[in-house]
This record gives structure tokens, C-alpha cells and sequence, in this order.
């Protein structure tokens, strides 16, 4: 986990969007790339939404967040966090085989940085909501989430 953190905290993800770090390591897979700390994926990988798996316990539930803190660019972040995808309720199951369940609250958008706005960080964080269901209400919007 220590490479995680030190490529969070390098990123200045963690304190700035991401308070503490995570306890455990996501796979994530774009198009056939495995996502690793820090590594930069182009943005013809990342059309289609990353398969997503964690061992869990199976009685869990999850939601999942991807945002872009740098949106419209790192210098102008003023619609960030941009929200490219937020799925809740994810039963464990979904998790351990990849996640195609849940209830999509936003579906996935890819990422598209307009050109001139640099280089764009992107963070996919898996919240654990031991069994309980949240309920969460549409977004009418992607820009300023929080």
C-alpha cells in the first residue's frame, strides 16, 4: 500500500481531494491496461468503463466514485470535481467479479480534457457501506460534485 500512498500524496491527491488514504489496493482495468498508481493511460483507453474488482467481504455493499479534480485544467480547476461516474449499492459480489451492478447514479463518461488544459488526474475511490443501502438522488450535473 505504501507505493499507493506515496503516488496519492506525490499527485497531491491526498490531503486535497482524497483526506485519507485508502486501505486497499483496487484492480482496475482500462481496455485491457491494468491502472497502476501514478500511470498514465491515453484517452483512447478510456472510452468504455474500467472493470473494477476488490476482494471484500460478501456481505458488503459499495458505492463507487471516478472524478477529475482538474477540470477545466489544474491551474482552472473551476468545475471540479468533475464527476465522470457514480455507481452505489453495489452488492460484494459485483465487486469480487467486476462491477455490473448497482444502481448507476451517473453513468460512466470518459475522460475528454480539452486540449491546452494539461495533464488531468482522475480518481476512482470505492467506499465501503457495510450492508446498508444509501439513497442518493440524480445529478442534473457533473461539474463542481462534492
Amino acid at each position: 500500500m505504501g507505493d499507493i500512498v506515496a503516488a496519492l500524496q506525490s499527485a497531491e491527491l491526498i490531503p486535497s481531494v482524497l483526506p485519507t488514504p485508502p486501505k486497499e489496493k483496487l484492480n482496475v482495468v482500462f481496455d485491457g491496461i491494468n491502472l497502476e498508481p501514478g500511470k498514465e493511460i491515453p484517452v483512447r483507453n478510456l472510452k468504455n468503463a474500467p472493470r473494477v474488482t476488490l476482494k471484500c467481504d460478501p456481505e458488503s455493499t459499495f458505492s463507487l466514485i471516478m472524478i477529475d479534480p482538474d477540470n477545466l485544467s489544474r491551474k482552472n480547476p473551476s468545475v471540479a470535481e468533475w464527476l465522470h461516474w457514480l455507481v452505489v449499492n453495489i452488492p460484494a459480489s459485483n465487486i469480487l467479479e467486476g462491477i455490473n451492478g448497482g444502481q448507476h447514479q451517473q453513468p460512466y463518461g470518459s475522460p475528454a480534457p480539452g486540449p491546452r488544459t494539461g495533464e488531468h488526474r482522475y480518481l476512482i475511490v470505492l467506499f465501503e457501506h457495510q450492508g446498508r443501502r444509501l439513497q442518493v438522488q440524480k445529478f442534473n450535473t457533473r461539474a463542481k460534485f462534492n
